[in-house]
């Protein structure tokens, strides 16, 4: 019926102990989602198809990088995941002499980045947590959709010393699961969302699953919210540059961006 929101079914529940599939052959064990176990082999596929415009996205972060990375300069992928980013990253940047780190909690996980990236240079890998990770000066870093992983109490820590390691020309490119602004606007947005998960193959028990294996792990914010941690982190200028729904893309820039002179006409 017009108007109406379809809701997903709490789907099946497991056992204590049981692994529960999710999608693409991942299994979160005990129901909860994690990066490590068998994910990495599987991780790839399942994300490709779970966010939306996701390739189109990490050319969007490479064609940015190709602006803002100087010769010599230094790019982070913090939460690089199997290195599908870092080594676009990576090959882009490699000519011009700068150096790509990429940082991952799961060891499995800089594994795969390690053999995916082994023919390119000037690209190194770090075991880290985010809210941990030693964070050099660099020109450019990025967090796609990694900071909504971090415990919320520690999110405006990280981003104070992502801040406070980026050059004065630097900047963040910051992707993130967000929270809708109302209550309906969310529920509107779940159901595109699923909507969208069904087109790639997801079932409805395997959409249920993952929501509920990431309760608690995966905890969004709204976009101002994310913002505001921003500024108070110290980045001068945001520029948002991605939004689909409940998907939000944003550069910030570590100091004022100066004008440019306009053209002659």
């Amino acid at each position: 019926m017009g108007g109406q929101i379809r809701r997903l079914p709490d789907g099946p529940r497991e056992a204590d102990g049981d692994a529960v599939e999710v999608g693409s052959g991942i299994r979160a064990p005990r129901g909860v989602w994690t990066f490590g176990e068998d994910t990495p082999r599987r991780f790839d596929d399942h994300v490709a198809g779970s966010i939306p415009a996701y390739a189109e996205c990490h050319e969007l972060v490479v064609d940015i990088a190709d602006q803002l990375v100087p010769p010599g300069g230094r790019c982070y992928d913090l939460g690089c995941s199997t290195g599908a980013l870092t080594a676009r990253l990576a090959g882009l940047l490699a000519p011009r002499g700068a150096e790509v780190i990429g940082v991952d909690r799961e060891p499995g996980m800089i594994k795969a980045a390690t053999e995916r990236c082994s023919g390119l240079a000037s690209v190194r890998f770090e075991v880290s947590a985010l809210e941990d990770a030693n964070i050099e000066t660099a020109d450019l870093a990025v967090c796609f959709y990694t900071l909504q992983f971090v415990p919320r109490r520690q999110r405006q820590a990280v981003l104070t010393r992502i801040h406070r390691a980026l050059a004065p020309a630097g900047a963040l490119i910051l992707f993130e699961k967000i929270l809708a602004p109302t209550a309906h606007a969310q529920d509107l947005s779940v159901g595109v969302y699923s909507d969208f998960k069904r087109r790639r193959g997801f079932t409805d028990d395997e959409i249920a699953a993952k929501a509920r294996s990431l309760r608690g792990v995966l905890q969004p914010l709204p976009a101002e919210q994310n913002d505001a941690m921003l500024r108070r982190g110290g980045f001068t200028e945001l520029v948002r540059v991605f939004r689909w729904m409940i998907f939000d893309g944003v550069i910030a820039y570590a100091s004022p961006v100066p004008a440019q002179p306009r053209p002659d006409r």
